[in-house]
């Protein structure tokens, strides 16, 4: 697989989409396709004069949940030490690993994009 994809992970993704691997592959694409814009909600929440940590965190589930299903362990984790950070009310501290999470979020959806053959 790679560094940054489980491949236990797609396997299950692949069954709970009940063998149907246009549907998996409908999923990688969308998890792929929507990192971009994800990772800009996150930064926008976290980084303005007022930060909307609620915004934050609907974006943090997001991308946990997603990361999970595809198999991005290492956005996963990255991810939830932002969300207990958030949680905890540390915003700076949350801030503090977005640099991280862009970085592995990247190579996990070149992973994807390579594994699937799919355009970015």
């Amino acid at each position: 697989m790679s560094a940054h994809i489980e491949a236990t992970a797609l396997r299950a993704l692949l069954t709970q989409v009940g063998g149907d691997r246009d549907l998996q592959r409908r999923f990688v694409h969308d998890f792929v396709h929507l990192w971009h814009s994800r990772s800009q909600r996150l930064a926008a929440a976290l980084g303005a004069q007022y930060p909307d940590a609620e915004e934050a965190h609907v974006v943090l589930l997001s991308i946990r949940s997603s990361s999970t299903m595809v198999g991005a362990i290492t956005v996963e984790a990255t991810a939830a030490m932002m969300h207990d950070a958030l949680r905890d009310g540390d915003i700076p501290g949350s801030m503090r690993h977005i640099t991280r999470l862009n970085e592995v979020g990247e190579q996990a959806c070149a992973d994807l994009a390579t594994m699937f053959a799919l355009q970015r």
